[in-house]
């Protein structure tokens, strides 16, 4: 009968001398790695809601941003530009935190990609139209400026920073979640 084998020198697994050993007050019993969890949870929950009032804020500074670029077209000739103004309007609304208007539906992260992707359809295509509209032999000779394509474009950018605060989010509960799984079986002494 064959002898247990042995690892050679090269199989075993060498220490680093820079990695020094746990002691025992790095060591977390079950309580210690609880409280540690429920603190990242309340920082957790303390940022979003951060984020949320933040962002919420810049969803009021878009709502009204679009109002008055519907009022600055709505003497237009070409009305599709108070058009947009009003789906990008009618939009921003489903990007608010929810609660804060109790009959509107919530939009989940996974769709709200959606609202980001019509978002930022509008915004294109006013953008897009407003400069061929400013050309040479176009019907308006107004030069498209800065001003206006900031108009047009912060609504979007709004909607965009919801759409990657809630993906954030998700992608943060899932890594508490992963963690809470990773604990290990220490009692107290």
């Amino acid at each position: 009968m064959a002898g247990a084998r042995q690892r050679t020198n090269a199989q075993r697994k060498q220490r680093d001398e820079d990695e020094e050993p746990l002691n025992t007050n790095e060591i977390l019993d079950n309580d210690g790695q609880e409280e540690q969890i429920r603190l990242l949870r309340e920082k957790n929950t303390s940022d979003n809601k951060q984020a949320h009032l933040a962002l919420d804020f810049g969803v009021l500074i878009s709502s009204i941003i679009s109002i008055l670029q519907f009022f600055d077209h709505l003497s237009s000739s070409n009305p599709i530009f108070s058009i947009l103004s009003v789906f990008q309007f009618v939009l921003l609304p489903f990007s608010l935190t929810p609660g804060w208007i109790p009959f509107l539906p919530t939009i989940s992260s996974e769709n709200h990609l959606y609202s980001f992707s019509i978002q930022l359809t509008v915004s294109l295509c006013a953008l897009f139209i407003r400069y061929h509209h400013s050309l040479p032999g176009g019907s308006d000779m107004i030069s498209l400026e800065l001003g206006e394509i900031a108009r047009w474009i912060i609504p979007t950018l709004v909607v965009g920073a919801i759409d990657l605060q809630r993906r954030s989010e998700k992608q943060s509960e899932e890594n508490l979640l992963e963690l809470e799984k990773l604990k290990y079986d220490l009692k107290g002494a």
